[in-house]
């Protein structure tokens, strides 16, 4: 028995389809590392949950740390995002013996009493207050250039990555947009730095809605598998291990999953596991997916309840417009007439639904659920979970 090599909601080193991603985010890293180059735009994967831009980003902190570069990790939304980029970037430089760590040191303590000026956020507790306290951006400008420069000189540099990027608190996203505008166009020495994100698909809204300098940040949408690297994210991980997928088998989990790359991984897994946890030379078969369905069918029912659960009455009203459209990617006038209601009147539920990561909106004045399926979810179970 081999154990699946498939990892439904988990991080996965095996990206298909995100080949160009990967190439260029390895240049990035390159750049940053051998010519000491300062990226001038944040690049932000955004899209619905389940399409890989964790293990995208994962993918990113790798290839940098490949290069020499030093990482900071921050997962932002449990707690104000700046306390705990300084904190991280004190870890980092703990182990410095030199002025540097004392004026890192120094520019951390500034940052965190830039916080506590009334009107910036959390407060940091009495210490020793500068002459002069900056605003957030201002001192986190300072920080990241000093770490930077500094690691550059043993050979190195800075790539910092923000997972949950939409949940970061306003007063960070408008400090990490003012400090990127700057740092570009700082002059003498080069900032070898980089920041690479992710979030929910409207991640762009809530960062230039926190500052304007926001709209300079690259966001880049992930979609779902197209059929070939959906083949490849099944096929693959099997060749591996020297298993092999039957054409029928593998032909229904394209049909069933949607090119989804969570629901791929979730029909995969249980098909592997149904044909016993095959030894090298085994195969999977129609037989094992059809063996399997029960078992998935129950946790996308799960799966989808969980999702209409966060829903408040008025979101459900929503949804349910939304589901009976003929298109999948509607309108949003035509979901707000099929209410009898304005645009403007349902801009609230459609923030919220999309905060929660239920609804997307793919394109402008477009809507869409973020999982495959979920339509013919509510239509089939309308009224039984109010």
């Amino acid at each position: 028995m081999q154990r699946s090599p498939y990892t439904p909601g988990e991080v996965t080193t095996f990206l298909p389809g995100r080949e160009t991603h990967m190439r260029r985010l390895r240049s990035q890293m390159q750049l940053v590392a051998d010519e000491g180059a300062f990226i001038a735009r944040p690049r932000v994967f955004v899209g619905s949950r389940g399409v890989g831009k964790t293990s995208l980003l994962r993918y990113a902190q790798k290839a940098a740390r490949e290069r020499g570069l030093a990482t900071v990790w921050i997962t932002a939304g449990d707690a104000d995002l700046l306390p705990v980029l300084s904190a991280e970037l004190e870890k980092l430089t703990a182990t410095w013996h030199s002025s540097a760590a004392q004026e890192i040191t120094s520019l951390i303590r500034n940052l965190e009493f830039s916080l506590s000026i009334p009107g910036f956020g959390v407060s940091t507790g009495p210490s020793q207050r500068p002459a002069a306290v900056e605003a957030p951006g201002q001192a986190l400008e300072a920080l990241i250039a000093a770490t930077a420069r500094t690691l550059h000189k043993g050979g190195g540099g800075l790539a910092i990555f923000i997972d949950e990027f939409r949940t970061a608190d306003h007063t960070a996203l408008k400090a990490l947009a003012y400090a990127w505008q700057h740092l570009r166009s700082q002059e003498g020495a080069s900032v070898p730095a980089t920041l690479v994100g992710a979030g929910l698909g409207h991640t762009s809204d809530v960062v230039t809605d926190a500052a304007t300098f926001g709209e300079r940040f690259e966001f880049i949408r992930l979609k779902d598998l197209s059929r070939d690297a959906a083949y490849e994210a099944l096929a693959g991980p099997a060749e591996t291990l020297g298993v092999t997928w039957h054409h029928s088998a593998i032909e229904a989990v394209l049909e069933k999953a949607h090119g989804y790359p969570h629901f791929l991984q979730l029909w995969a897994h249980a098909a592997w596991e149904a044909a016993g946890s095959p030894h090298p030379g085994g195969m999977i078969t129609l037989g094992a997916v059809e063996a399997s369905e029960d078992e998935v069918h129950d946790q996308l029912d799960v799966f989808y309840r969980t999702r209409w659960g966060k829903a408040t009455p008025a979101e459900r009203e929503l949804l349910r417009a939304v589901a009976q459209q003929t298109s999948p990617t509607p309108r949003r006038a035509d979901v707000a007439a099929t209410l009898g209601k304005p645009t403007t009147a349902i801009s609230m539920a459609r923030r919220s639904l999309m905060d929660k990561g239920i609804l997307d909106s793919p394109g402008r004045g477009l809507l869409s659920f973020t999982a495959p399926g979920f339509s013919d979810y509510i239509l089939e179970h309308e009224g039984t979970e109010d």
